[in-house]
């Protein structure tokens, strides 16, 4: 057999026979070959949880830290693994004896398989700054903001309750001589207000007791003025004599709110003698105070000037009822 031949052959034995056999044994070859190439060692971040237990009576008034980065260090496949919620929180119990201190975050805190490691913390230590905790009692400041409508006024602003015990670092509450609430607007109102509020306390540190909810009441009021109409007719009533007012016109003097007080029509206010025990007795010359009518409620009269009026009665005319019924009005002759 030639050379030639038996080459052939060779290649044939080698390539053809058993060729699917072959053919998987290289597909797994190449894919362990690539599964062991990608396993290298690899570097992620994760986060762990802190938490930091403070002893009764005290407060952490310094910045608190609730998570570190961690860098975990390991191959690829067991980081693939891991699952980073099964990091135990790392739980510092604070002493008194740790106020104005560092405390320092070490690899050996982070609980992780043994085929990975722990290799950074950020940050690796945190300062500790403890003060004792006091009560304190202040009063509530209310707060309110806005302008009633035109004309109106606020009168008056109360609070319930009007004290409030509040809670905190000794150093913080020190300098807390009052609580504001929350902003209630009165702006255009023409009514009192009452509103429930929460208190606004910018202080994180500090916190308030109360078993009552907050309510503010905000009294609003229009703005009185004092006004006179003067030249106002005074007329007697209730009577069957014929009268005589002097002077027979009047002023008067009111109060009461500034847009009533304003638009008050003057042609609709009557001032009046009452007469109706007068009308009993013969016509004479009689001295009377008036009373004034169709006032608004809102308006209080001040004074009537002058407070007494000089009344002269006369019977009234006869009137002739003949001559009525003569007239030409009644079908009487004509004169």
């Amino acid at each position: 057999m030639r050379r030639g031949g038996v080459l052939i052959a060779l290649g044939r034995r080698i390539f053809v026979n058993n060729f699917y056999l072959k053919f998987i044994a290289a597909v797994l070859t190449l894919a362990l070959y690539i599964w062991v190439s990608e396993d290298r060692e690899t570097v992620v971040v994760r986060s762990a949880p802190v938490q930091m237990t403070v002893p009764d009576g005290m407060v952490l008034v310094s910045d608190p830290v609730d998570r570190l980065e961690v860098t975990i260090r390991g191959r690829w496949s067991d980081i693939n693994r891991f699952d980073a919620r099964e990091v135990d929180p790392i739980r510092i119990d604070l002493s008194p004896a740790d106020t104005d201190s560092v405390i320092t975050f070490s690899p050996n805190m982070i609980n992780v398989p043994p085929t990975l490691r722990v290799t950074h913390l950020e940050p690796q230590s945190v300062y500790v700054d403890l003060e004792p905790e006091s009560f304190k009692t202040v009063p509530i400041r209310p707060r309110v903001t806005g302008e009633p409508a035109e004309s109106y006024t606020i009168e008056d602003i109360r609070v319930t309750p009007q004290m409030v015990t509040i809670r905190g670092p000794t150093g913080r509450l020190e300098g807390i001589d009052s609580v504001a609430t929350e902003s209630i607007d009165v702006s255009h109102r023409t009514r009192p207000l009452q509103r429930t509020a929460r208190l606004d306390i910018d202080d994180g540190l500090v916190d308030a007791d109360l078993d009552e909810p907050i309510v503010i009441e905000v009294d609003i009021e229009t703005e009185e003025i004092t006004e006179s109409f003067s030249d106002l007719p005074v007329e007697a009533v209730n009577t069957s004599y014929e009268t005589e007012v002097n002077p027979d016109t009047a002023e008067i003097m009111v109060r009461g709110p500034k847009p009533v007080v304003e638009g008050l029509n003057r042609d609709l206010v009557r001032i009046e003698i009452d007469l109706s025990e007068e009308d009993d007795r013969p016509p004479g010359i009689f001295s009377r105070s008036a009373e004034v009518f169709n006032l608004p409620p809102e308006v209080e009269l001040i004074n009537v000037h002058p407070e007494r009026f000089r009344v002269a009665t006369r019977p009234a005319p006869q009137v002739d009822t003949e001559e009525i019924n003569q007239s030409p009005a009644n079908g009487g002759d004509d004169l």
